[in-house]
């Protein structure tokens, strides 16, 4: 019983750490570095990506905790975003805050269901 308390903490801990990681090198600076709107909705683009691809590693890893991962993965970069929405307010970054959400949410319920029928 202490194993698994212990694992899930140190899985939550790197989810966590993971999360800051791209929340800062992928989130912040797609929305504060300067360049042309194309050249920002394809660093969004690829960061969902990555927000969706870990976020399936995770469903598959640990199929029985993907809301606990879900949420330490995808709630650094919305804190993140959320504290630069408060400098400079843009509605998109609202939409960008909840497509971050959803990325990380069914990204888990997929590999949470692709670890179901592997079984």
């Amino acid at each position: 019983m202490k194993e698994s308390i212990r694992s899930n903490l140190v899985g939550s801990l790197i989810t966590i750490a993971a999360g800051a990681l791209l929340g800062f090198f992928g989130v912040f600076v797609s929305v504060f570095s300067d360049g042309l709107v194309f050249e920002r909705l394809v660093t969004i683009l690829i960061v969902l990506i990555i927000y969706g691809v870990i976020s399936i590693i995770l469903g598959l890893l640990k199929p029985g905790f993907t809301i606990l991962y879900m949420l330490c993965l995808s709630l650094p970069g919305v804190v993140i975003l959320l504290i630069y929405t408060t400098r400079e307010f843009n509605f998109l970054y609202v939409v960008y805050m909840i497509l971050i959400l959803l990325f990380s949410y069914f990204g888990t319920q997929s590999g949470k269901s692709l670890k179901r029928k592997k079984k």
